[in-house]
């Protein structure tokens, strides 16, 4: 059934590909590699839970958030050497986007393990669920992304921030898994993806918008001015 959810998610993805451009198309794409990332963590726990025997909490606090954070951000690494001008914030809205392309494959897994169990079938948890770990996924991303659009903007390449960066959002990948395995926590495992959001959102100048929105005033006096002049 997981693969019924992937092709049938993806499928209409690629069509919706051919008809847009620019970073549009870039979004969609980085959407797609991360619902892709998920069904590929997906095999890996099932190759694990077949031929190893790995204590769960380990598994889901440690060895599980190192993965999904590599495989999430991957392709954004790409971005480093590309030539062309870059927005200030566009490689964050793209591993954000990787990020919460791969909440929408995890929820759909942990929904339906939970509803199966009786444990999550009222709408109330399905809606946080699904909150807290779309903005989980995609916050973790973009602290990586961040580095990234970092060392894009300025043309150099650091292993020691790169895998800095990497290792925060896995610790707090982490973080939130332990405390959404132990009971009487789940409410704080709750509250960091929130609080994480918010504060990078805040930080981030709103993912660049602010700065599209003064830029494009100038812009269109620019081109009136010009407009006149002929």
């Amino acid at each position: 059934m997981v693969e019924a959810v992937y092709f049938g998610t993806l499928i209409p993805l690629l069509f919706l590909v051919l008809v847009i451009q620019g970073e549009y198309r870039k979004l969609i794409l980085f959407f797609t590699w991360g619902l892709t990332s998920a069904i590929i963590i997906y095999l890996i726990n099932t190759l694990i839970d077949t031929y190893f025997v790995v204590n769960e909490t380990l598994l889901l606090s440690q060895l599980i958030p190192l993965m999904e954070e590599f495989l999430k951000i991957l392709p954004v690494f790409f971005l480093i050497k590309k030539k062309g001008k870059a927005y200030r914030y566009n490689i964050v809205r793209f591993a954000m986007a990787s990020g919460i392309g791969f909440s929408i494959l995890e929820n759909y897994l942990y929904l339906s393990i939970s509803a199966s169990s009786g444990l999550g079938g009222s709408i109330l948890f399905i809606i946080t669920r699904s909150l807290t770990a779309s903005l989980m996924h995609g916050s973790t991303t973009a602290l990586i992304g961040y580095a990234i659009q970092i060392m894009h903007n300025y043309k150099f390449f650091s292993l020691f921030l790169s895998i800095g960066m990497y290792v925060l959002a896995a610790s707090i990948h982490s973080i939130y898994n332990l405390l959404g395995l132990t009971k009487g926590l789940q409410v704080i495992a709750i509250l960091i993806p929130v609080f994480l959001f918010m504060l990078e959102y805040y930080l981030f100048n709103f993912f660049g918008r602010k700065g599209v929105r003064w830029r494009e005033p100038r812009a269109a006096v620019k081109s009136e001015m010009k407009g006149s002049t002929k």
